[in-house]
């Protein structure tokens, strides 16, 4: 069913975000349909596979697209197409590249160019997912601003599945904590706003760090603009109701886990990214591979990746494929069993074929054969794969990387063995390695059984070493690894040093002592400013944002949240999880753990171990790993809030979040706010959690198994879906 307008907070008990698919397709027709006659899309790079995502091609021809390029240096040669219109994000960069064609294709219109086929051009600019006037400066400066006319898509999140949102930004978290650029925040404001214009006002407001209060304060902004609005009857009741879908909001900023993203994912779904790369949902695979029988996408960025990428095929990785939905969340020790389970089943499927002996029987098979066949071509697709990821899996560089990442999560000293693996990854430094999903498409047919020793692989331990040892890290050793990268890989990479340091991912020990002493000066620098001379003073620069905890107790804190959180699991069952650390094979992302803590998640502590925390979590008898499958209650929902976790959260870096957004503005009444969110807290089916600065594929994985668990469906929204190497990549120097 389309939805062609608004709905009301209140006429559905599940929130449907895949209808934002739609709300996005009609805008970018509207915005197709306005330029008459035939038309040339050019597409920034970065948000083509997005685009993708939201329209295929076909739709595209349907309304006038004849050519589709990708935004490169250089002409366009679009014949004797008129209109020629931009999708881009609002970067400098980009505009110098846009500025450049329109005057080639102004001066060849002059002089009678072919490539432009003498026919006057009408340019068109969508900036996604905002315009600005920066933008508009450098196409004056340019001077072509009047030779075009600009606009703005409004791409905001992207329903990636049924419970996964994407904004699809990339390097975000690098733009907020390196450049200082806040756009993400707003950009991620405004969707949420979206989202809460279709399904109410979120009740609750809760999250930690410091751009999470950023975005919180400026959805409180936000709000209070829209009810002003809404009084003077601009805005429907129903843009200004609370929401009967969802109890509440949870946003996560990046700064507060920087661990996760850096440690290899062990989920499936996990190593097809960490193997493969997984771009815009898809992978891309090579012609020889065992693949043949790949699905292509379909999609508008398939006849765009074909000519690219040549004879790769590209296969689709969502939920509509019954066998990879089945697989996606699980470790992958388990995966190789229940693909087994899955051909057996596909098989007596097929073998029941010779059991149909009426007409009306074999009509049945027949009506079951194109589904046989899909699912077919789909369990092949991930039988190669799982073998391809078994072999890298059971390589011995693959097994030492694991012991190096288990030892320091799990707070030991690296053996000598294991310190004698870093030595060994400086000597084979490979400056030119491809890495998945960072270079695009591997340039081998398949991705090589050992990983290359590229510098995402080698900064990937560097830093992870850095957070979990903290002061226990040698300044002898540092220096000797810091010279070591330069003559390895290159001396532009002293700014890539330099810029790890800087965000908090690689600090060197002589400057990591001082850093929670200078981070724990840093407060509110508007604390004695009301709240009007705040969002007028400019809201972005009430914080300090930091990557370290303010006021710190623990000389490590992140050996304390080991303890505290039980973020180390010995005993996880992995084929058959009870715990959210089976995305890790022991180890609880700290992110997710938070949220474990705010619903009062009794896996948070260790099982029998005793903790003043026990009083806050909710007594479930003795089958505490499976609350939801036992008694069928809803065990989410927001009800305690931050409260109890105060030396938690004082050993994790940035602001502590936790607004009740009441009916009106005018309320003061905090006791009924609580009773209200209390009561939805019962009854409402979803959350959000968002992620600021990308979330991985492990961390989805694991709420969905709270999901199960608790009863209570949580949604992701996220900047951008991440691993290691995508996390890493935007801090890295090119060469100069």
């Amino acid at each position: 069913m389309q939805t062609t307008g608004k709905p009301s907070p209140e006429s559905t008990s599940e929130p449907n975000i895949l209808q934002l698919k739609e709300i996005l397709r009609d805008e970018l027709i509207r915005i197709l349909d306005s330029i008459r006659g035939s038309k040339a899309l050019v597409l920034d790079k970065e948000i083509s596979g997005a685009l993708s995502m939201i329209v295929d091609f076909g739709l595209l021809k349907e309304h006038g697209v004849e050519k589709v390029f990708l935004l490169e240096s250089g002409p366009l040669d679009t014949g004797a197409i008129k209109g020629v219109l931009y999708f881009t994000l609002p970067h400098v960069r980009k505009m110098k590249l846009i500025a450049e064609q329109v005057r080639a294709g102004l001066q060849g219109n002059i002089s009678g160019n072919s490539s432009t086929g003498g026919i006057p051009k009408e340019y068109s600019l969508q900036l996604v997912p905002r315009r600005t006037l920066l933008c508009e400066r450098v196409l004056e400066e340019e001077g072509v601003l009047g030779d075009i006319s600009i606009g703005e898509y409004h791409m905001d999140f992207i329903p990636l599945e049924d419970d996964v949102l994407s904004l699809e930004l990339p390097a975000t978290f690098k733009e907020l904590y390196l450049d200082g650029d806040f756009s993400a925040v707003q950009y991620t404001a405004r969707a949420l706003m979206r989202l809460q214009g279709l399904f109410g006002f979120f009740p609750r407001i809760v999250g930690k760090g410091d751009f999470a209060q950023i975005l919180a304060d400026s959805l409180t902004r936000m709000r209070l603009e829209l009810m002003s609005t809404g009084l003077n009857g601009g805005v429907s009741n129903n843009a200004l109701a609370m929401s009967s879908v969802f109890d509440s909001v949870v946003i996560i900023d990046r700064a507060v886990d920087l661990a996760t993203p850096l440690l290899t994912q062990l989920t499936y779904e996990g190593l097809i990214s960490e193997v493969f790369g997984i771009n815009d949902g898809s992978i891309a695979l090579g012609g020889n591979a065992n693949t043949s029988t790949a699905q292509n996408s379909g999609d508008s960025g398939g006849s765009t990746d074909a000519q690219a990428a040549g004879k790769r095929k590209r296969v689709t990785l969502n939920s509509t494929d019954t066998i990879y939905h089945e697989i996606r969340n699980l470790n992958f020790s388990s995966v190789g069993s229940l693909l087994s389970k899955l051909s057996r089943r596909l098989q007596d499927s097929y073998e029941s074929r010779h059991k149909a002996k009426t007409v009306q029987e074999i009509r049945s098979f027949v009506g079951k054969l194109g589904g046989l066949q899909s699912e077919h071509q789909s369990l092949k697709v991930h039988v190669s794969l799982a073998e391809t990821i078994l072999k890298r899996t059971q390589s011995d560089d693959f097994s030492t990387i694991l012991e190096i990442e288990q030892t320091l999560v799990g707070g030991g000293d690296l053996s000598r063995e294991q310190l004698a693996y870093f030595d060994k990854l400086f000597a084979l430094a490979d400056p030119h390695a491809p890495v998945p999903g960072v270079d695009g498409e591997l340039k081998g047919q398949i991705p090589p059984v050992t990983m290359p020793n590229s510098i995402h692989k080698v900064l990937r331990l560097l830093c992870l070493y850095s957070l979990w040892r903290g002061s226990h890290f040698k300044q002898k050793m540092y220096e000797s690894w810091y010279e070591e990268v330069i003559a390895g890989f290159g001396y532009h990479h002293i700014i890539t040093l330099a810029n790890l340091s800087k965000v908090g991912l690689l600090l060197p020990p002589s400057s990591a002592k001082s850093a929670a002493a200078s981070s724990s000066s840093a407060q509110r620098l508007t604390s004695g400013a009301s709240t009007s001379e705040t969002l007028t003073t400019g809201l972005l620069n009430s914080v300090v944002p930091s990557t370290k905890p303010r006021n710190p107790v623990h000389t490590n804190p992140l050996g304390f949240l080991r303890k505290t959180l039980n973020l180390v699991v010995s005993d996880v069952r992995e084929n058959d999880p009870d715990d959210i650390a089976f995305v890790y094979s022991g180890y609880a992302p700290i992110s997710i753990r938070l949220l474990q803590c705010l619903v009062r998640d009794p896996a948070v502590y260790a099982s029998g171990s005793s903790s003043r925390y026990s009083a806050l979590l909710r007594p479930l008898g003795d089958n505490r790993a499976r609350p939801a499958q036992r008694d069928g209650q809803n065990m989410g929902g927001m009800k305690g809030g931050w409260g109890g976790w105060d030396d938690v959260l004082s050993e994790l870096p940035g602001e502590t979040v936790d607004i009740i957004q009441s009916p009106n503005d005018h309320s003061t009444d905090t006791t009924i706010a609580d009773e209200m969110v209390r009561r939805l807290g019962e009854k409402t089916p979803a959350t959000l959690v968002v992620f600021l600065g990308g979330c991985t594929f492990t961390e989805i994985a694991a709420l969905r198994l709270l999901s199960q668990q608790h009863n209570h469906r949580y949604i992701v929204a996220t900047t951008q879906i991440i691993n290691g190497n995508t996390f890493l990549d935007p801090l890295i120097q090119r060469s100069i």
